[in-house]
């Protein structure tokens, strides 16, 4: 069993998520380049990778992440920043499901705009 938010899996016997408190599925949809995913995010700073997954994570929101790898070949250092700011060269997207992508960008919207986000005020 898992669920459809977090996609944690799940023992049998085990019907609601505790952490999202969704009725758990048999099968989780497809999260991949067949998936119907839209970007939200892309970077050339490998620094700020680790920071959007993290906003990601903490939302529950599954996410692709496509170029990582060649962008982790880039030194880090001024020249990262350098490509980053000017939009050319290597750069990683940050996809996410299109029913999340309004909340995704709205989560991300700080480091967009070279911000971090700051804490949340407890209501």
């Amino acid at each position: 069993m898992y669920c459809p938010d977090c996609r944690a899996e799940y023992r049998e016997g085990i019907e609601t998520c505790p952490d999202c408190e969704v009725v758990l599925v048999v099968e989780l949809p497809p999260v991949g380049p067949d998936a119907d995913l839209v970007p939200v995010f892309e970077t050339a700073d490998v620094s700020l990778l680790p920071v959007v997954t993290s906003v990601l994570d903490a939302a529950r929101i599954p996410y692709l992440v496509q170029g990582e790898e060649a962008l982790s070949m880039l030194p880090v250092g001024r020249w990262g920043a350098g490509i980053s700011q000017s939009g050319r060269g290597l750069a990683a997207t940050v996809r996410v499901e299109k029913g999340r992508a309004q909340e995704a960008e709205e989560l991300l919207r700080p480091l967009a705009e070279g911000g971090y986000p700051s804490e949340r005020e407890e209501a």
